[in-house]
């Protein structure tokens, strides 16, 4: 009987052991195993941007109170720069005038004159801040450049194509000839050789009329081959600058050019005949 009990026991001591050793290789295995499908779930997992593109997000709900704080941002910062502009042109107007109604009369006058020279017969003028200054910049650069050439009774004649240079304009000499009989309307200031400032400008904003005077196609200006005029820009200027863009043309190419123009203009002209 006793032999028998401690049989017993060894075997359960045995089994025992080999359940323990089979539990913890079991628990082991498991461990493993969640690890290793952890790792992969972390490799195959999706890339943070491509995460945060495609999950849920709170929609922005607009009220009526966030519409009326975006309105009222908005209304200040426009004043202010409103307000930064009108005193810019309070500004410049002081070198022009000795206050603001007084450099607007002058512009309204020159307005004018220059739609009523130009032919347009509507010559009532809306005033416009952005105009207004461009003209009041255009006319203080014309008076400098006018200074550097004039003598104490004023400019000579024969160098208002040089002055028309200075300012950044290239018109023929016959153009100005026409401009000058435009101007000068009295007899003895058309035949005089010298002419002062006011008229010089006056000339200038008749050929080149400020955006003011609202001229759409200036009809003075004419584009040709030596002079071209390209979206109201003339291009010669980058032609006596020595402008790095341009290029030395083919004259074969050039010469083509004219004769097919000239071919065309004057077949034109012999069906009209």
């Amino acid at each position: 009987m006793n032999i028998a009990l401690h049989y017993r026991s060894s075997l359960l001591k045995v089994f025992g052991y080999q359940n323990y050793f089979l539990d913890n290789d079991w628990k082991k295995s498991i461990s493993i195993k969640s690890e290793k499908g952890e790792i992969k779930v972390k490799r195959i997992g999706p890339h943070i941007e491509i995460f945060q593109v495609f999950r849920e997000r709170d929609r922005f709900t607009i009220t009526k109170k966030i519409v009326r704080m975006i309105t009222v941002m908005q209304a200040h910062v426009r004043g202010w720069l409103e307000r930064t502009r009108f005193q810019r042109i309070i500004n410049k107007a002081l070198y022009h005038g000795p206050d603001l109604k007084t450099v607007i009369n002058m512009y309204r006058r020159t307005i004018h004159r220059v739609r009523y020279r130009l032919g347009l017969w509507r010559t009532r003028e809306i005033v416009n801040y952005t105009e207004l200054e461009e003209w009041m910049d255009r006319k203080k650069f014309y008076e400098t450049m006018f200074a550097k050439r004039e003598d104490w009774q004023g400019l000579e004649r024969s160098e208002l194509l040089k002055y028309f240079n200075d300012c950044g304009h290239f018109p023929t000499q016959k153009q100005i000839d026409h401009v000058w009989n435009l101007v000068h309307t009295d007899d003895h200031e058309r035949y005089s050789e010298l002419i002062k400032k006011f008229k010089a400008i006056e000339m200038i904003f008749t050929l080149y009329p400020p955006l003011g005077a609202h001229v759409i196609k200036n009809t003075q200006l004419k584009s040709t081959w030596l002079r071209p005029i390209i979206n109201g820009e003339e291009g010669y200027k980058y032609i006596v600058n020595g402008h790095p863009i341009l290029k030395r043309a083919n004259i074969q190419i050039v010469g083509k050019l004219v004769a097919n123009s000239m071919r065309e203009r004057k077949f034109r002209q012999h069906y009209k005949s």
